[in-house]
């Protein structure tokens, strides 16, 4: 298998590689906005129970309705500590595919790079080599014009 064969792969591998890492981020935006999402909304719960709490005591409600009040306040304050660290935990999976996604990008670059550079050092070569050859025939030319016209 020659080089560029095998540069082409490894090239295909990290660009594959690097589609991998910006479709995990897509659903790693999405997650983070999905945990924001039920924050807000346990966030508005949280309020709407601390409401009918303060409604239920200005009211002056029975007991039962006191405390069926404060134990929904209690309830809906621990939703929204889930959705809180729902949250934390999508921004550190979204920071960490942020990551993944730059690493993918970078090892990809090199390759590009790798072979921008294998392939101006082969035309290079053939510059050099065609810069030969027209050089041989211009020599043979030279010679064989004076062999003539020594030959008169």
């Amino acid at each position: 298998m020659n080089r560029h064969l095998r540069l082409r792969i490894v090239l295909r591998l990290r660009e594959m590689e690097e589609e991998t890492a910006r479709v995990e981020l897509a659903t790693a935006i999405e997650a983070h906005r999905g945990a924001l999402k039920g924050r807000d909304e346990a966030g508005a719960l949280l309020s709407e129970r601390a409401t009918d709490l303060a409604e239920v005591q200005v009211r002056g409600g029975t007991s039962d309705g006191l405390i069926a009040a404060a134990r929904a306040l209690l309830t809906a304050g621990a939703i929204r500590e889930r959705a809180d660290e729902a949250v934390e935990r999508a921004a550190v999976l979204l920071m960490d595919r942020r990551g993944r996604l730059a690493d993918a990008s970078r090892r990809r670059d090199a390759v590009e790079r790798l072979r921008d550079r294998i392939l101006a050092e082969q035309r290079m070569e053939s510059d050099r080599r065609e810069g030969a050859e027209a050089s041989e025939m211009a020599t043979t030319r030279h010679v064989w014009l004076a062999v003539m016209d020594a030959d008169r």
